[in-house]
């Protein structure tokens, strides 16, 4: 939401360690990241100093069915683990653990985990790669960046404050059959891992199609 900003996996190496130190609890957002989007597991898989909680929801069932978890390190759950009552954590929803939403989730893990899938995930991030080589030498275009099925650029315009960049962009796109949500001048891509050569090719040729109206 912020424009696909890609940060350094050191430097937040160097916050968490930071953070740690000082006895902070740290929590990792990976309700967009997580399952297979930056070409691991998790974004967090990236990091050396891994954080104290982590949020999970839409891919952790594929977005078939509604359901979040929040997972935390041994160390938070065992702050709260105890006979005595005054420590306990007394939370919980009413559709807590819904069996058909576990059940989608245990699918979506078993797909995302298989041969099929990683080997798209791969293809998908090459591809981008490959694209990304042809793009950034396109004078409307500047601040190419990736990580793994993540690629992100900005259409190089004067952008004003209210403007209507973001509804005109879409509606070029819609024209051309492909549903893109641009962030303000910020373009981005997150395909799904079933998407195929063809699919993709579609998809840069409407950007590169955009962009030539921007350049006249």
């Amino acid at each position: 939401a912020a424009g696909m900003k890609i940060h350094d996996a050191d430097g937040f190496n160097s916050i968490l360690k930071m953070m740690k130190a000082n006895n902070v609890v740290t929590i990792a957002d990976e309700v967009m990241t997580g399952f297979g989007k930056t070409g691991t597991h998790f974004a967090s898989d990236h990091l050396t100093e891994k954080p104290d909680i982590i949020c999970l929801s839409k891919a952790l069932t594929a977005g078939l069915m509604p359901m979040a978890v929040t997972s935390c390190s041994a160390a938070i759950f065992d702050a709260f683990y105890s006979d005595s009552i005054e420590k306990g954590f007394f939370h919980g929803h009413t559709y807590t653990a819904n069996p058909l939403a576990c059940t989608a989730a245990l699918a979506a893990i078993d797909l995302l985990k298989s041969t099929e899938m990683q080997t798209n995930i791969q293809r998908i991030i090459n591809t981008h790669r490959s694209f990304d080589l042809q793009l950034r030498e396109n004078p409307m275009v500047m601040n190419t960046r990736q990580i793994g099925v993540i690629y992100a650029f900005e259409l190089a315009v004067t952008m004003e404050r209210y403007g209507n960049l973001r509804d005109r962009l879409f509606e070029q796109f819609m024209e051309r059959g492909v549903f893109l949500r641009p962030l303000g001048n910020t373009l981005y891509l997150l395909p799904p891992y079933i998407i195929n050569d063809e699919q993709l090719d579609c998809v840069y040729k409407a950007i590169l199609e955009v962009l030539a109206e921007y350049h006249q």
